[in-house]
C-alpha cells in the first residue's frame, strides 16, 4: 500500500502524518523528498556591447560577461550569496536557463 501525503515542514522540523484508519498497524517506510524552489534566469545577448546579461528579479541578480559560460558559473556562484543577503532559503534550490530570443525590427 501507498499512502502519498505532502506536508511542509515547519521550523522545528517535527510533522505530523494523517494516516486513514484502516492502515495496518506495524512498521511503515516513510520516504522524505525535498522540495525545490526553482528560479528562472533569463539571459539575453546584446549585440551593442556585445555581452550577455543574467537576471532574476526575484533573488534579485542581475550579472554581465561576455561569455555565456561564463556568465552562467557566475550565477551559479553569486545566487547562494544573494539567497543568504536577502534572507531567502539556500536548500533546495534549482535554476533553469532561459535564452530569451530577441526580436528585430526591419
Amino acid at each position: 500500500m501507498t499512502i502519498t501525503q505532502t506536508v511542509e515542514i515547519p521550523a522545528d522540523r517535527r510533522i505530523s502524518l494523517n494516516l486513514p484508519l484502516d492502515l495496518p498497524v506495524g512498521r511503515a517506510r516513510v520516504t522524505v523528498t525535498p522540495q525545490f524552489d526553482e528560479y528562472t534566469i533569463m539571459l539575453v545577448f546584446d549585440d551593442e556591447t556585445q555581452k550577455w546579461f543574467a537576471q532574476n528579479d526575484d533573488i534579485p541578480i542581475a550579472l554581465e560577461d561576455g561569455s555565456l559560460d561564463i556568465l552562467i558559473n557566475r550565477v551559479k556562484l553569486a545566487v547562494p550569496e544573494m539567497l543568504e543577503i536577502n534572507n531567502m532559503p539556500r536548500n533546495g534550490v534549482r535554476l533553469a536557463f532561459v535564452i530569451e530570443p530577441q526580436t528585430v525590427e526591419a
